[in-house]
């Protein structure tokens, strides 16, 4: 979505919140998946300070594009974040995926595109896409 929008991003420019230590990462599949109860305590914090606020837990991606008047430049976060339980993001459940745009036009209520999450057909139309735009601004 970032290069969608004219962002010459590479994966290094993403900042990403793991949802696990680094030193988990480094763990053998079983010794990880045999760690992953270390984190339940700070994940119920953290469940629990969103419910008292009315929130519920996303991991999400924002996308900020650079300013259209060329001031600032653009970001890409991924992560943990907290949102209204009433909110597009916190209302949604499943596999479904979900943007909210928000613009000059949509400020306080933005534009949101919600449909299934990603399928084999779904992810083999991305990958397909993805390999036509490289072919056209690379080939």
């Amino acid at each position: 979505l970032a290069r969608t929008l004219g962002m010459a991003l590479e994966l290094s420019d993403v900042v990403v919140e793991p949802l696990y230590t680094p030193e988990l990462a480094e763990l053998s599949v079983p010794d990880f998946l045999a760690a992953l109860p270390t984190l339940d305590a700070a994940f119920a914090a953290k469940v629990a300070a969103a419910a008292a606020e009315g929130k519920v837990l996303r991991y999400a991606a924002n996308v900020r594009p650079p300013a259209a008047d060329g001031t600032g430049g653009g970001s890409l976060k991924v992560g943990l974040v907290a949102v209204p339980a009433s909110s597009p993001l916190g209302t949604l459940s499943g596999s479904d995926n979900l943007v909210e745009i928000y613009s000059q036009w949509y400020a306080a209520t933005p534009l949101v595109l919600l449909g299934a999450g990603a399928g084999a057909g779904t992810t083999a139309a991305g990958v397909l896409s993805d390999m036509v735009e490289l072919a056209n601004t690379r080939g």
